[in-house]
């Protein structure tokens, strides 16, 4: 899985949210401010190939997770990103 192009993490009045050239207006409606931890791993993944396993080691090494709460996290994220559709094969 791959993160779309063009996502970029703007500063908003509530927080940290995505945005994007190729992002569609309806997509804006599902976004909510980012966690630090969302942040960290879009910025962090960028353009890269990622799987579950690579999010959960970047949580554990940045925010001391313990490996069994990162993968529920890292799958957690994964799942939102390819509901609101930034994701891409």
């Amino acid at each position: 899985m791959k993160l779309k192009k063009d996502i970029e993490i703007e500063k908003g009045p509530d927080g940290y949210v995505l945005g994007g050239g190729d992002m569609e207006a309806s997509e804006y409606d599902m976004l909510t401010p980012l966690s630090d931890e969302a942040v960290f791993l879009i910025e962090k993944v960028g353009q890269d190939e990622f799987d579950e396993d690579t999010l959960a080691g970047l949580l554990c090494s940045e925010f001391g997770m313990d490996y069994s709460r990162a993968i529920d996290e890292a799958l957690a994220y994964m799942n939102h990103w390819q509901d609101i559709g930034i994701t891409r094969w």
